[in-house]
């Protein structure tokens, strides 16, 4: 189940609402929307806009190609479902058939405004969630949030309704683009002499012109987009939803980082999975198009409010899921800015802690929201608090530990769907294989013993396979494992986190090298965006170093030389980035992150005999910028990082090379 999915409307009493509703039934089930009134039971289709009829949408389901006109058919006068083509025997109609003469009223492409007048009716519901959510979205002391803070949560939403139904609303987005093109109208005044010259229908500046603002029979608008985009003020609205609904479109192409597949999620029930890593694709687009709103910059470390559940008591299901979709949202946006966390790492705990129990409160403990909410905010409470052990992280990863569970178990029933499941999952797993490196290695922490937390990581791993659908037998289409193999780095990171277990280790660099970097680079090389690939490149050099160690410690020379060209290879495409040393530039926690990567790998190449002394002093100089953090996040306690013990063992190894 979505989070904010469409809803198939009842015929209404008012007149000139009957069409679009009517519209909204027909198209529903060919976009993958599900209706437990539909005639088809719970069949649905993933349809192709490009591909799909006037005269399949008028009957609400696909007809037989040219190739399958000997296919069965009902009996006279009857009509059933073969091989997903909802026949007709002789004399015979689907239920409710729309007439052709309904359908030619929309204009000016008569498919594109069918489609996108269904999508309006069917996203009503939705579009009202989001127009309230952002009405309660404000600052800690009652002012208004910033406009990357503001920016962020309608894009969130937005990109949710969109993740819960693809089909439909990629569909939608290529309609409103057709809309649009073809209801610019030429202004033409007739010259004065012509003033009284009488104008037919079709001709430039007639009658019923309506200079491309559109009606309710020739729509322009996305209401998901166009209508709810208002609420941010901006003087350019239009290219603010443009920018973001190509955005959108480029999900499930090559130039997404997202992973979309098809499932059967009932006999006959066909929909999209959608894998979208929210803050990614935000952060990304609020980049972007931040100063078409405001061209100042936004202050960073501005908290929202977090209202009372008595508050929301009052709004419908959906429009309490999106508060709390703008409320993680602008967090985690909080949290994603480097100096923004750094200024909120004490005020933000109390907070998630307030958005987790409003969440069981105005939603209850069954609702999907529920748990993805609780998951993620304890996820982002272990991030901000394992750093320093004086911190108590037992409740937090006690929390995380059993919301990841409850996400698995309610993800393998239907109730959270796979995509939102297995993002949950993978962000969580990588918090609690930190903590079960560093934070649980210490007796005094309360924290289950790195044993259980192994065990657990490896259950929860094969549970976010299954949750993804990946088969034991990779998909041999190059391209569609490369999709997925994006998503496999946490995995890939965890493999490489087990220093005394070589076929671990030696999985890792297998899974790296040949399916999480080749798909990281291509996206790269499509996209610009180096983050992912550098994340990537550091963490697989993680297992390369230790492969080095302990290849070295067993007297095999050639093979620890080996992994440390390797590792050093691998580092050294990162430091070469731009993106990189801008990110070297402050001593900021992905900064300490990187070089506490880095400086191993650098370091294992120098005593292996395969680079020269210019990288003990290029580790000397990150080493310092990992150092300066560390006693930023500390308060100069360095002894209280959570990596302490790795921090001075590189110091050690640096000062003896040198």
């Amino acid at each position: 189940m979505g989070l904010l999915p469409a809803e198939v409307p009842d015929i209404p009493e008012a007149r000139s609402e009957i069409v679009p509703a009517r519209l909204a039934r027909k198209l529903a089930p060919l976009f993958g929307v599900p209706w437990e009134r539909s005639p088809f039971g719970p069949q649905t289709w993933v349809s192709d806009y490009n591909k799909i009829t006037l005269s399949e949408i008028a009957r609400g389901a696909p007809l037989r190609t040219r190739g399958r006109a000997k296919a069965p058919v009902a009996d006279p006068g009857t009509w059933a479902i073969v091989d997903r083509i909802a026949v007709t025997g002789p004399g015979g109609s689907l239920p409710n058939e729309i007439p052709n003469a309904t359908l030619n009223r929309f204009g000016p492409d008569t498919k594109a405004a069918v489609v996108l007048t269904a999508t309006n009716r069917l996203l009503v519901p939705v579009v009202d969630a989001v127009e309230s959510a952002m009405g309660l979205l404000v600052a800690a002391d009652g002012s208004e949030l910033p406009v990357r803070s503001r920016l962020a949560a309608w894009a969130a939403l937005v990109l949710e309704a969109f993740r819960t139904q693809p089909a439909l609303v990629a569909a939608a987005i290529r309609a409103r683009t057709i809309q649009r093109e073809l209801l610019v109208d030429w202004y033409l005044p007739l010259a004065g002499a012509s003033a009284e010259l009488p104008l037919t229908r079709c001709e430039v500046g007639g009658p019923h012109a309506d200079g491309g603002a559109g009606t309710s029979s020739r729509p322009r608008d996305l209401q998901l987009a166009d209508h709810t985009v208002r609420l941010l003020g901006s003087d350019v609205p239009g290219e603010v939803v443009d920018r973001f609904l190509r955005e959108l479109m480029a999900i499930g192409t090559q130039r997404s980082s997202s992973h979309l597949w098809l499932s059967e999620r009932r006999p006959g029930q066909l929909a999209v999975e959608a894998l979208v890593p929210p803050t990614e694709q935000v952060d990304r687009y609020v980049e972007q198009v931040a100063h078409l709103l405001d061209q100042d910059s936004s202050p960073t470390g501005v908290l929202p409010r977090i209202p009372k559940a008595s508050e929301l008591a009052g709004l419908p299901v959906l429009a309490r899921r999106a508060v709390l979709i703008g409320l993680l949202t602008v967090l985690r946006q909080v949290r994603f800015d480097a100096e923004g966390r750094e200024q909120t790492r004490v005020a933000i705990v109390p907070m998630l802690a307030e958005v987790a129990t409003l969440a069981t409160e105005c939603l209850g403990p069954g609702d999907p929201l529920t748990v993805l909410a609780r998951c993620r905010a304890a996820d982002m409470t272990v991030h901000t608090l394992r750093h320093d052990r004086r911190n108590d992280l037992a409740e937090a990863v006690e929390e995380l530990l059993a919301q990841v569970e409850r996400c698995i178990e309610l993800a393998e029933e239907g109730v959270v769907d796979r995509g939102a499941a297995a993002e949950a999952v993978s962000s969580a797993n990588v918090e609690i294989n930190i903590v079960r490196r560093t934070n649980a290695a210490d007796p005094a922490a309360r924290l289950p013993s790195p044993a259980k937390l192994d065990d657990w990581l490896r259950r929860t791993w094969d549970a976010y396979r299954r949750i993804l659908q990946i088969s034991p037998d990779w998909p041999a289409d190059p391209d569609s494992r490369l999709a997925v193999g994006h998503h496999l780095h946490n995995y890939a990171s965890y493999l490489a986190s087990h220093p005394d277990d070589e076929s671990d280790l030696l999985a890792a660099v297998e899974l790296f090298a040949g399916t999480v970097i080749p798909a990281r680079e291509l996206y790269w090389k499509r996209t610009q965006s180096f983050l992912p690939l550098r994340q990537s490149l550091q963490v697989a050099t993680r297992a390369t170093t230790t492969l080095s160690r302990l290849a070295a410690e067993a007297g095999r020379r050639a093979q620890a030389a080996h992994w440390a060209e390797c590792g050093h290879g691998w580092i050294c495409q990162a430091l070469d980035d731009r993106e990189t040393a801008e990110l070297l530039a402050r001593p900021t926690e992905p900064a300490a992150h990187f070089c506490l990567l880095a400086v191993p790998a650098l370091l294992a190449a120098v005593e292996a005999g395969v680079a020269g002394p210019d990288e003990v002093e290029r580790s000397g100089r990150l080493l310092a910028v990992a150092e300066d953090w560390v006693r930023r996040v500390t308060d100069g306690s360095e002894a209280s990082y959570s990596h302490y013990e790795l921090l001075a063992d590189l110091r050690r190894r640096l000062d003896t090379l040198r």
